[in-house]
């Protein structure tokens, strides 16, 4: 089995972490952290289910205000992550990043639905049987709404910024572009080099879309609603918003964190994470139009990998850091977790994974595999009944334990913080019996180093 690993899946886990595509996809979504925050912070003082503070912020008119924050980040979810995808796969082809991200993003504009006031106006009267006053006349204007531009455009943002940046990449290395003579100042030589690419790139998916509203499928008019129906949902209810696959997700990156392979840049970054983030922004939609947090739609998503499985960084090691700085025997591992406990609680837990050693240390194998798995379970187990609220806000990463259950939690937060204590003192009594046995031989040979050093 470890031959297996070492021959077949290593090498394939380092060829996805090294991978161009799914590194983009990482960096892209990793860049838009700021947009997430602060959307979910604002949906969270927008919404919070306390009586008194909603007639307050009504009453002063702040509630209108509050709402502005969310609609211009996370409702817009797809247009960040379509521009800062295609900007982080041109710099990997040493191409001008602005360029590529600009072209990707007025390329997923021109396929995406436009509406008119007329037709949705219309549609609302004809809908709830009202008849205009005579002489009233219904406004007439294109809008976006705000559908495909959110979480349910991110699987077409994905694709279109890295089919576009790809064309991009191939236009310009085959001279298909507009080159200005030396001495243009270098930005506008820039800017005429996209010209070429940019107009082939968007009638490119312009015609595409054009073709997909020719597809006998109903309900699809154009690429959105094709990749959204056929792709995006069924991956959100398959491999998103799904125990078993998150599990196996963990257990993945943790098989390859033993073997020295960060198993979260490698599977949960590129793979996973997309499909969280989409998850976390239908919770926070359905949070800002009142659902209670216990009936949100999605109990897996981003924040419950950072809040429950990663409690205490990879390995859930948060306990077995507290254990050692106060119990261990060996001057060796009490040292190491005294010095590591405080980065420990903000999930920086490097010093514990290299130090211990997790890696390829067979006897701290089997909880350094099952321990997140287990705090996964019980985080969904206690949400699934409705112990604790499902989360909304992502919290950023290094954000300390406990505080980051308070902030994912909205109102009833406390509660969050409860179970993390909680999976603190089950990961320690996980790593306990393993532990000690690696201490007591550190110990054991201090003391051999002891007595060679007196004699």
């Amino acid at each position: 089995m470890n031959e297996y690993l070492q021959e077949k899946v290593i090498p394939k886990a380092n060829q996805i972490a090294s991978n161009k595509y799914l590194k983009a996809v990482s960096d892209g979504f990793m860049t838009i952290m700021p947009v997430i925050i602060v959307g979910a912070i604002f949906s969270l003082l927008n919404s919070l289910s306390i009586a008194p503070y909603q007639a307050f912020i009504t009453n002063i008119g702040l509630k209108s205000i509050l709402a502005i924050p969310n609609m211009v980040t996370n409702d817009m979810l797809a247009v960040y992550a379509v521009f800062f995808i295609a900007y982080s796969l041109a710099k990997q082809f040493d191409k001008d990043p602005g360029v590529a991200g600009m072209i990707s993003l007025f390329t997923f504009l021109s396929i995406t639905p436009i509406s008119n006031t007329s037709g949705i106006i219309n549609n609302f009267v004809k809908a709830n049987k009202i008849t205009l006053p005579e002489g009233v006349k219904v406004p007439a204007a294109n809008v976006f709404t705000f559908d495909y531009l959110g979480a349910k455009g991110l699987f077409v943002a994905i694709i279109v910024a890295l089919v576009s940046t790809v064309i991009y990449n191939k236009l310009i290395d085959g001279g298909l572009a507009i080159k200005m003579p030396n001495g243009v100042p270098p930005t506008i030589t820039k800017s005429f080099l996209g010209l070429v690419p940019g107009f082939a790139i968007i009638m490119l998916f312009m015609i595409l879309n054009k073709v997909v509203t020719l597809l006998p499928i109903q309900g699809i008019d154009g690429i959105h609603t094709l990749i959204y129906t056929l792709i995006q949902k069924p991956l959100e209810a398959f491999i998103g918003n799904n125990i078993f696959s998150f599990l196996f997700a963990i257990l993945l990156a943790q098989i390859l964190w033993f073997f020295g392979v960060h198993g979260v840049s490698a599977v949960i970054l590129p793979i996973f994470y997309p499909l969280w983030t989409s998850l976390t922004a239908a919770n926070i939609e359905a949070m800002n139009a009142g659902v209670s947090l216990y009936e949100l739609p999605n109990i897996i998503n981003r924040s419950f990998f950072s809040v429950y499985a990663l409690c205490g960084g990879s390995g859930a090691t948060l306990g077995l850091c507290i254990y050692m700085a106060l119990k261990a025997k060996s001057q060796q591992y009490k040292t190491l977790g005294r010095l590591a406990v405080l980065s420990n609680f903000c999930g920086i837990n490097e010093p514990i994974v290299f130090a211990t050693p997790m890696v390829l240390n067979p006897y701290m194998a089997i909880p350094w595999i099952c321990t997140p798995l287990l705090a996964s379970i019980l985080g969904y187990i206690l949400t699934y009944i409705n112990v604790v609220p499902r989360l909304t806000t992502i919290v950023p990463l290094g954000t300390p334990v406990l505080m980051s259950g308070f902030l994912a939690g909205g109102v009833d937060g406390w509660r969050v913080a409860l179970v993390q204590i909680l999976i603190i003192v089950v990961s320690a009594l996980i790593y306990l019996p393993f532990f000690n046995i690696i201490d007591k031989k550190s110990y054991m040979n201090e003391l051999e180093a002891g007595k060679n050093s007196a004699q």
